[in-house]
């Protein structure tokens, strides 16, 4: 998981304060990478939006692991998808690429050399789901599962009352792909949306106004937990929830065949 803002100090204040995050500053690519780890585990990594990515998508970034980056790009190009940062190797890291999905979201791929991606989930400050909110599931669903071979599972606990159907890789969820109302004279663009646990929600959203943040969607209470969207003070979204059951199976680091 990736913040690329063009705000990197602001961005490291707010998200240390809100989640507990020890951040430490690492030269990458001749610049300045930020990354953030709770307990001695990396948990998220802050960039530089001007000096590292160019024009890579700015908020925050889904990554998924491939083994091929070179040809899951030509791929993800070749199902509709827009190359918006070509592979660029990082040494001592891996090499990462942008792109824009058929349906307007960003996404990131990422082959991974000594690091891997995050190594906690579901620990509070800790990543704990992804999701694609987009107002053409199926098709959504079909382009991501030829991508990366994902198998589906349809499930009848979404926060809202529309379908939601989960991605899964070797029967471990992957991330979810939530329908959005699209009945509106403006359709909702589709969006990856990173979710963060906390220990309790009504604390972190008192934090995220102290902080210069803005709490925008919720409180909703859903199977797993209560959550709620927010604003960061750079204007990105993520959504934070008090779990009451994982999202995924506990490990202590994540499988780099899932995401990162």
């Amino acid at each position: 998981m990736e913040l690329c803002t063009p705000d990197p100090a602001q961005a490291e204040t707010f998200y240390a304060a809100l989640l507990g995050w020890t951040v430490r500053a690492e030269r990458l690519g001749g610049t300045t990478y930020r990354m953030c780890s709770i307990d001695g585990r990396d948990v998220a990594g802050i960039s530089d939006a001007a000096a590292l990515h160019g024009d890579r998508p700015r908020g925050w970034l889904t990554y998924f692991a491939v083994d091929d980056i070179a040809a899951s790009a030509r791929q993800a190009v070749a199902l509709g998808g827009e190359l918006v940062a070509p592979p660029r190797y990082l040494p001592a890291a891996g090499t990462g690429a942008a792109v824009i999905d058929p349906f307007g979201a960003a996404f990131g791929l990422y082959q991974g050399e000594s690091r891997v991606g995050v190594q906690a989930v579901n620990s509070v400050g800790a990543l704990c789901w992804n999701e694609l909110d987009t107002g053409e599931p199926a098709e959504a669903v079909a382009y991501y599962r030829t991508l990366f071979g994902y198998t589906t599972q349809q499930r009848d606990d979404s926060p809202t009352a529309r379908p939601y159907t989960v991605l899964m890789l070797a029967d471990v969820p992957v991330a979810g792909v939530l329908e959005l109302d699209n009945a509106w004279p403006n359709p909702i663009p589709s969006t990856w949306v990173t979710y963060f646990a906390v220990a309790s929600l009504d604390d972190a959203l008192a934090r995220v106004t102290a902080l210069g943040g803005k709490p925008t969607v919720g409180p909703v209470d859903t199977p797993h937990g209560r959550l709620h969207l927010v604003k960061d003070p750079g204007g990105h979204t993520l959504c934070l929830i008090q779990l009451d059951t994982g999202l995924r199976p506990d490990h202590d680091s994540c499988d780099p065949a899932v995401n990162r």
